[in-house]
């Protein structure tokens, strides 16, 4: 596995991580909430900014 690969990996592995967690708490109002979208915003900008310099 080439380390574009594994790195991909990772961050796929780190969002259903995220996700599953995200599911699994009742965080819909509370500031622990309000932080979680935010850093998943920065999470998706920095993928989509990894992915466009891949290309």
């Amino acid at each position: 596995m080439n380390a574009r690969a594994g790195f991909m990996a990772g961050i796929g592995a780190g969002l259903m991580a995220g996700a599953f967690a995200g599911a699994m708490l009742p965080t819909s109002r509370t500031q622990v909430g309000r932080s979680m979208r935010k850093l998943g915003r920065a999470v998706d900008k920095a993928v989509d900014n990894v992915i466009s310099e891949m290309r």
